[in-house]
């Protein structure tokens, strides 16, 4: 009987063991997937209504839509509640106009509209050139954003600052820098795959992630060419996502398997085939990484 009792204990064990073996290697891409709403705007055969747009984001299985023009917010977010459509992210700008941070009147109202439903601000920044020392300036949109992280916290609001090329923070590097001055628990860092590729280049993006990984808020992605990507057009760096020469998935799985557990949102600006298509296409591609990520590929 005591023998019994032992090969029990043994055998309990062991299933416990094996079980949480499983659960370890059960791998799931499920983070939210959802279009930049560039998406639905700037392809050939782009939806023209609010509800259009909703609607067809809705029926190709994306989990949300992001927002674009503070003007534009009640509208789409309307059109988005009545398909059941969430808005993960809203696309913001926050300038140095004569010496002082500004953006637009109507930010506070939308996030005040956008308590506990997961909203992101996705910040691009810009400075006219009356603040000339870097400095002064990182300082300056640092303490704005941490000041509106204030009043986003209690809306369980998150803010992120969004590189972009040709703007005042156009690397990752530098959007981490002002993310640390803000020094908010709800501020963070995008990494936007189509605009690092064009302003930095291929080389050396996983040391990037990993720079950025506990303020990592949000990853774009899409179809894209490798190579010497600074010297690239647009038409070769955003493409719908499967398309292209650079690993899209080889990024996308070396983010997930950094405990990566944030949106990825697809870029879409101006690519040159039909909005449904293109979008469907991408959507087809999302799928497969799931798959693949899933069978450990």
């Amino acid at each position: 009987m005591k023998n019994f009792w032992i090969y029990m204990a043994f055998g309990l064990v062991w299933m416990a063991c094996t079980q949480t073996k499983q659960q370890e290697e059960a791998k799931s891409l499920d983070n939210i997937f959802y279009v930049f709403n560039n998406g639905v705007r700037t392809l050939p055969n782009a939806p023209t209504t609010f509800e259009e747009q909703a609607a067809l984001v809705k029926r190709l299985g994306y989990d949300g839509l992001a927002g674009h023009k503070e003007e534009t917010y009640v509208p789409l977010r309307k059109a988005m509640d009545a398909v059941g459509l969430d808005m993960p992210e809203m696309y913001i700008a926050m300038n140095i106009e004569e010496g002082e941070v500004r953006y637009h009147e109507e930010l506070k109202n939308i996030m005040m509209d956008s308590r506990n439903r997961d909203l992101l601000v996705a910040l691009h920044l810009h400075n006219d050139g009356s603040v000339e020392d870097k400095e002064h300036a990182d300082a300056l949109f640092a303490e704005s954003i941490a000041l509106l992280a204030d009043f986003a916290l209690p809306l369980n609001i998150e803010i992120a600052v969004y590189p972009h090329v040709d703007f005042y923070c156009e690397t990752i590097a530098h959007a981490d820098q002002i993310a640390l001055l803000a020094n908010r628990p709800n501020v963070g860092v995008i990494i936007n795959l189509c605009h690092m590729l064009k302003v930095e280049g291929e080389e050396g993006w996983q040391a990037k992630v990993e720079s950025v990984m506990p303020r990592l808020r949000m990853v774009s992605v899409n179809g894209s060419d490798g190579g010497d990507t600074q010297h690239m057009g647009w038409d070769r760096l955003i493409r719908p996502l499967g398309e292209g020469d650079f690993d899209t998935y080889a990024f996308v799985k070396f983010v997930k398997d950094q405990g990566y557990e944030g949106k990825f949102g697809l870029q879409c600006y101006n690519i040159q085939m039909d909005c449904e298509l293109a979008l469907q296409k991408s959507m087809d591609t999302w799928r497969e990484y799931q798959k693949r990520y899933a069978d450990g590929k």
